[in-house]
């Protein structure tokens, strides 16, 4: 049976090797996101040092997989330009929906988000945007502001910034009950004066 394979955004086993001059260098294969395991080297004065080194340069390691407009490092406020872009090209919506699809965002849902980069960006932070909104505003503000961050961040997951849409995971949101009123005697009466005039 095989050796296991490295899950990606991994490595695997550091050694140290020492330099000429005293300094240390620590080796380690890493798997980066395109699939691809890269031997990657740092060194310091010390095992300690080196290591620290090593694992700095690691966490920095460039994204391979997404090429596109955003990363997961992108500001939502990035993904939304790139998100408008995208409709306006695809020229699908009706010119009226577009503008309340640009609207509700702005409006909305950009207040609660423009500071995130998109891999911040969870379910639970999602799911409480949406339901406080639909309990301070109003159902339908939160329903309109759900669309379009499904959409926008399902444009994200097309991208592979991130890896699904989070607007999907989110609990059900629940339409309050209606409660039907009649006119009065009054109101009738008025009605039905203003219909003989």
């Amino acid at each position: 049976m095989g050796r296991p394979r490295t899950p990606i955004g991994t490595f695997g086993d550091i050694t140290y090797v020492k330099m000429p001059g005293g300094r240390v260098r620590a080796r380690t294969r890493y798997r980066d996101d395109d699939g691809q395991i890269r031997r990657v080297s740092a060194t310091g004065s010390s095992n300690k040092d080196a290591l620290r080194a090593l694992k700095a340069s690691l966490a920095q390691r460039p994204s391979h997989v997404s090429t596109g407009e955003v990363t997961g490092d992108s500001s939502f406020a990035k993904l939304v330009e790139v998100w408008l872009e995208d409709l306006a090209m695809t020229n699908k919506l009706a010119p009226s929906t577009r503008a309340l699809y640009e609207r509700n965002m702005r409006q909305l849902v950009m207040p609660a988000f423009e500071h995130y980069v998109l891999r911040e960006i969870t379910v639970r932070k999602v799911d409480t945007f949406v339901k406080t909104l639909a309990t301070t505003k109003s159902y339908s503000m939160a329903k309109q502001a759900r669309t379009v961050l499904r959409l926008a961040l399902g444009l994200a997951v097309r991208y592979d910034a991130i890896a699904k849409n989070p607007v999907r995971d989110m609990g059900r949101l629940h339409k309050p009950p209606t409660q039907a009123t009649s006119l009065t005697e009054a109101q009738v009466a008025r009605i039905r004066a203003a219909a003989r005039s």
